[in-house]
């Protein structure tokens, strides 16, 4: 583990700590939803980190297929993975979160279901990329990312795109506390450099995966 990255994990570590101690001991209590609102911290930076994680693997994907580098391939494929830990964390808070202001725990509304079929879609990567030799694989799952990434525009405004009175709409305003506000951010930024340090960490294992790979290959052929 490079320097940098012990850094960052400190670093990590850290705002973890801070994160949850301004969420628990000074973002003030919502005055409808009490606790249970302070999941929002969580849910919420998760949703945004998704849109991230996803987008990288966007950009990658169609590095990949211009320039056919295969660590553009494992930067792509490192990048969903983290995406769809995330994804999995918005899917199963968000339930909770709904049942305590929606009175349910699940409804067809247009946020939740396109972000059920963004995560699908993803699921369907990892599909193509152990039903396939690697040269397919990178292909046909770097064309799979890009088409799946489109998707995460129509969740973004789907409250826009659709009439919907559970999510807010996008733009509305929202009367949010300042220590709310700030407590937030600082959860937001946490979640942005833990993506940053799982991706690397994520990329290197690859990397050593796809180098074991080559050798394994190299040493069968001789052998035959």
């Amino acid at each position: 583990m490079g320097k940098s990255v012990k850094i960052l994990t400190v670093l990590v570590a850290i705002l973890l700590f801070i994160s949850l101690f301004l969420i628990f001991g000074y973002a003030q209590v919502e005055k409808t939803m009490l606790e249970v609102q302070k999941i929002f911290y969580f849910h919420v930076s998760a949703a945004i980190t998704v849109y991230l994680a996803f987008g990288v693997n966007f950009l990658f994907s169609i590095k990949y297929l211009i320039k056919r580098k295969p660590d553009d391939d494992l930067l792509a494929a490192s990048a969903a993975e983290i995406g769809l830990v995330f994804c999995t964390v918005v899917l199963l808070s968000g339930p909770i979160w709904a049942r305590y202001a929606w009175d349910t725990w699940w409804t067809w509304e247009a946020r939740l279901t396109s972000t059920l079929v963004l995560w699908l879609m993803y699921i369907g990567y990892f599909i193509l990329r152990s039903a396939l030799t690697d040269d397919k694989r990178r292909i046909y799952s770097a064309v799979l990312g890009i088409i799946a990434f489109f998707d995460v525009p129509i969740v973004h405004f789907a409250t826009k795109l659709w009439e919907t009175k559970m999510h807010p709409e996008r733009g509305a305003k929202l009367d949010v506390l300042p220590t709310m506000r700030n407590t937030w951010m600082i959860v937001l930024v946490t979640f942005f450099i833990l993506f940053a340090v799982l991706l690397i960490l994520q990329y290197r294992t690859k990397k050593i995966e796809s180098r074991y790979d080559i050798i394994a290959q190299k040493h069968l052929q001789e052998l035959n």
